[in-house]
């Protein structure tokens, strides 16, 4: 099943030039644990997953309602 939050996240700090084990780094979070969720081998609880956004810089937001 697709996660589009883990492929934002995976490709900003692909962007970024940042591995798991930066990001880890930046935002004080076990190394093997964000690279397990950058594999897609477990999930992240919301508490990581913010530290994860600030640090990218990235912002949850809803997407706009489609027109019809």
């Amino acid at each position: 099943m697709s996660d589009p939050i883990r492929e934002a996240i995976t490709a900003r700090a692909e962007s970024l030039g940042l591995t798991a084990y930066a990001v880890a780094k930046q935002c004080e979070l076990d190394p093997g644990t964000v690279k397990r969720y950058f594999a897609g081998r477990c999930a992240l609880n919301s508490r990581y997953v913010s530290a994860i956004c600030e640090v990218l810089r990235l912002e949850l937001r809803p997407k706009p309602k489609s027109r019809k």
